[in-house]
């Protein structure tokens, strides 16, 4: 009878348990980074999950992710979107050295890390693969490190404008290889042509279908209220149900729709970042499960090769952005400063790798090998950089008190 009434010893504790004591750890380790070690927050969010990931703890694990997998996505939806409302398209017409700088320094870090794992014997295609994730920047990082900062000025709003085009890049690029491995594993090239057309063109009118979306809901409702938000939130998890089921990548529509939220509609957008407090969570979440996908096996497998694109990477972007630097109206320290702060690496990575896994497992756990030990260091190093970068600039609010 006591089994009726009375729980079964020692007690089993569920996912849900171990979603919340993750959540705990992250928020403190968190404020100890911030309030303590003088460090941003996200340090203290990745450096929990790694530790309560497979190294350590192994609360969670790569098994895991299938279920919350849309907790990930979703919060990274919120990022590119509110990313992408940053991006305005006339100022690359009154600056146009701006896209240069930017196609430089994704150029350079493409060619960089392509030429590095060419020189560890990687074949094309993997070599090519790594390449293009490398191009990202981690919006999740430069986001919350930036607002944590209340950063403002040049060198600020040319870090979201690159990491959002850094995004589309990689994104891009990434799709138009898994065309190439269609062709290349299957020996189908009509459905290698037309996979990544499908993917680019259904992106690009889901962007449009959800800032049509949005203009709508503009219209009637006070963003700033609080059932907008929830509103908002409902339309971006709905967008991600559709994009799943039409087989479209989810991170480039958040992020197009932002862009033209932004340049359609120039009134200033009332939300608070992140979208509020229950954004924040999502992002907080975002940080504990990319961390905690990172194995021992997969740091060993990227070992010394990771550290190498890890260091061409930096290279490459540092000079890229140096280069057109003085055109494009900034001095040699705010190009310094740029370069560095777009460093991190972070979910957006993962997930190029998640999905790339999911149509081709051996060859996804081969490119996970590298593209995830970067990931874990970049993760913890990248945001130290960025509040260094935005210091050393003199655009932090804490900075100029």
């Amino acid at each position: 009878m006591n089994n009726l009434i009375l729980p079964a010893w020692p007690l089993q504790l569920n996912d849900t348990m171990y979603l919340a004591l993750a959540l705990v750890f992250s928020g403190l380790a968190g404020e100890v980074m911030k309030r303590v070690v003088r460090l941003p927050r996200v340090c203290g969010y990745a450096l929990a999950g790694l530790l309560l990931g497979p190294l350590m703890f192994g609360w969670f694990g790569a098994h895991n992710i299938g279920s919350l997998r849309i907790f990930i996505d979703l919060a990274l939806a919120l990022l590119l979107f509110e990313l992408g409302n940053r991006v305005d398209l006339c100022w690359f017409r009154l600056n146009p050295w701006i896209i240069p700088s930017s196609i430089a320094e994704a150029g350079l870090t493409f060619i960089g890390t392509y030429t590095v794992l060419r020189l560890f014997d990687a074949t094309p295609g993997f070599a090519a693969t790594v390449a293009a994730i490398a191009i990202s920047t981690s919006p999740a990082v430069v986001m919350r490190v930036a607002a944590e900062l209340r950063a403002e000025g040049q060198v600020t709003q040319r870090l979201y404008v690159l990491t959002a085009l850094n995004v589309l890049y990689s994104v891009v690029l990434s799709k138009l290889i898994m065309g190439y491995l269609h062709g290349a594993f299957h020996h189908d090239w009509s459905s290698a042509i037309f996979h990544p057309v499908y993917l680019l063109l259904g992106s690009l009118f889901m962007g449009g279908l959800i800032a049509l979306a949005f203009r709508l809901l503009r219209r009637w409702s006070d963003l700033s209220n609080e059932q907008a938000v929830v509103i908002l939130f409902g339309l971006l998890l709905l967008s991600l149900s559709l994009l799943q089921a039409l087989m479209l990548p989810t991170m480039l529509a958040p992020l197009l729709a932002g862009v033209m939220v932004k340049n359609s509609d120039r009134r200033p957008l009332n939300w608070p970042h992140h979208f509020g407090t229950a954004g924040g969570v999502l992002v907080i979440l975002l940080f504990i499960l990319t961390g905690a996908t990172l194995t021992a096996n997969a740091m060993i497998t990227g070992g010394v090769a990771a550290l190498a694109v890890i260091a061409v990477r930096l290279f490459g972007k540092g000079i890229g952005v140096a280069v057109f630097g003085p055109v494009s109206g900034l001095s040699l320290r705010q190009s310094f400063a740029l370069g560095v702060a777009l460093m991190p690496m972070s979910a957006l990575a993962f997930l190029l790798v998640d999905d790339i896994s999911t149509l081709y497992p051996e060859f996804g756990a081969q490119v996970g090998g590298i593209v995830l030990s970067m990931v874990a260091i970049l993760q913890l190093v990248g945001p130290i950089g960025v509040q260094w970068a935005l210091r050393f600039c003199n655009e932090s609010i804490e900075r100029g008190k």
